[in-house]
């Protein structure tokens, strides 16, 4: 068999094999997420951490978690997988986003893709702010939770 037979063969092989691949749906992002979904994904990768509260980006790409021990989990998809992280005290950076309701997360000692996270809501973005930002007082201990001295 030449040279130029044989590849031709392989090009129709390879290319029927991406074509099988196309068109069994393989290649598609899944875009049908809710809030189950991220509770079962986030309890599968975290069994032992109790989830309060899920909010979901507006894209349906990112899930942050209220844990019931203060902490936030967060959930991002990655194709048709789930990338699934707990948010430790001080390695995250958030500022809020101008034009839209939602957050600029950037994460320092993860691979995890930071970025702008926009929520249906103003409140919703807020809300995730705020268990964020628990995060940041667990971290700094110059923050005082208990209120002692402040003329409210």
């Amino acid at each position: 068999m030449s040279l130029g037979v044989l590849i031709v063969i392989v090009a129709i092989g390879v290319t029927l094999v991406i074509g099988a691949v196309h068109y069994s749906g393989e290649s598609r992002e899944k875009d049908t997420r809710d809030h189950g979904e991220s509770i079962l994904e986030f309890a599968s990768a975290y069994p032992d951490e109790a989830i309060r509260s899920v909010t979901l980006t507006k894209d349906g790409k990112a899930s942050f978690l209220r844990l019931a021990d203060g902490k936030t989990g967060f959930l991002q998809a990655m194709g048709r997988h789930f990338v699934a992280r707990l948010i430790l005290p001080g390695a995250v950076t958030v500022e809020p986003l101008e034009d839209q309701p939602g957050l600029r997360v950037l994460f320092h000692e993860s691979t995890l893709m930071g970025g702008d996270f926009v929520f249906d809501t103003t409140e919703e973005a807020a809300e995730v702010s705020l268990w964020l930002f628990n995060s940041f007082a667990q971290a700094n201990p110059q923050i005082d939770d208990s209120g002692e001295g402040d003329d409210a």
